[in-house]
């Protein structure tokens, strides 16, 4: 499970990189669509809670806003490892033109056979770190 999930999470914030980070084709949103679970949120650095469809929207209007971003991921773990679903934390580093800002993340995966790596993302919940 621990490398389905590793591969998750770095397939999932590559995408993101390349759509926040760079004139990157539609076809990288309609990856990132695919990766949430209809019943998707999240919770959001500054503590807002956010829905599939307000997430997705954003990230619309969202590309290439940071260029240059790259996103790396540390620390991954699995909390626990449940029938259908998996709970797993990380650290998220986002880094741009020098500035770095980092978050702990945990996140709920939903077990998926259909989905690249078995699983599709269900909820996340962002805590930032302080610089």
């Amino acid at each position: 499970m621990k490398e389905r999930v590793d591969a998750e999470v770095e397939q999932q914030h590559q995408l993101l990189a390349s759509w926040i980070g760079a004139s990157a084709q539609p076809a990288v949103l309609d990856a990132l669509r695919a990766t949430h679970t209809a019943d998707f949120s999240m919770v959001t650095v500054d503590g807002q809670v956010l829905g599939r469809q307000a997430v997705l929207d954003g990230l619309a209007g969202a590309a290439n806003s940071q260029p240059g971003l790259r996103i790396l991921i540390s620390d991954v773990t699995v909390a626990a490892e449940l029938a259908d679903a998996v709970l797993v934390g990380f650290l998220e580093t986002h880094v741009q033109h020098g500035h770095t800002s980092s978050r702990r993340v945990t996140a709920l995966l939903q077990a998926e056979q259909r989905a690249p790596h078995g699983l599709r993302w269900r909820h996340v919940h962002e805590t930032p770190i302080p610089q």
